[in-house]
């Protein structure tokens, strides 16, 4: 899992990303992170909700910000910078560590040489 805490709604809150943030978007709306369209205002809220729900699940605590209030009490700026963050978040939950193993490349010519 890895966090950022940033002010949203007029709250400071944590989001999170691992795959609990993806399965609640999937149960939020049915589909994929991997279809996420910010064009879509549900897509966005409830990405958003699914970061911030993950971290506080994990702790066993309820989450300080819930949906109305993401709908309601909201600035776009802060949407936006919330999305931001999380996508920076997901890029790094996926990113292979420096200095892990490579494919071994091989020669193909080595092949006809033993042939």
């Amino acid at each position: 899992m890895i966090t950022k805490t940033i002010t949203i709604a007029g709250k400071e809150v944590t989001l999170a990303y691992c795959y609990a943030t993806e399965i609640a978007f999937r149960k939020y709306t049915g589909e994929s992170i991997d279809q996420f369209d910010a064009s879509n205002p549900e897509h966005v809220l409830y990405l958003i909700l699914a970061a911030i729900i993950s971290w506080y699940q994990s702790k066993g605590e309820e989450p300080p910000v819930k949906d109305e209030e993401l709908m309601y009490n909201t600035k776009p700026k802060e949407l936006i910078d919330a999305l931001t963050e999380i996508f920076k978040l997901r890029a790094e939950w996926y990113k292979v560590p420096a200095g892990e193993p490579e494919d071994e490349k091989t020669d193909s010519h080595a092949d006809e040489k033993n042939a």
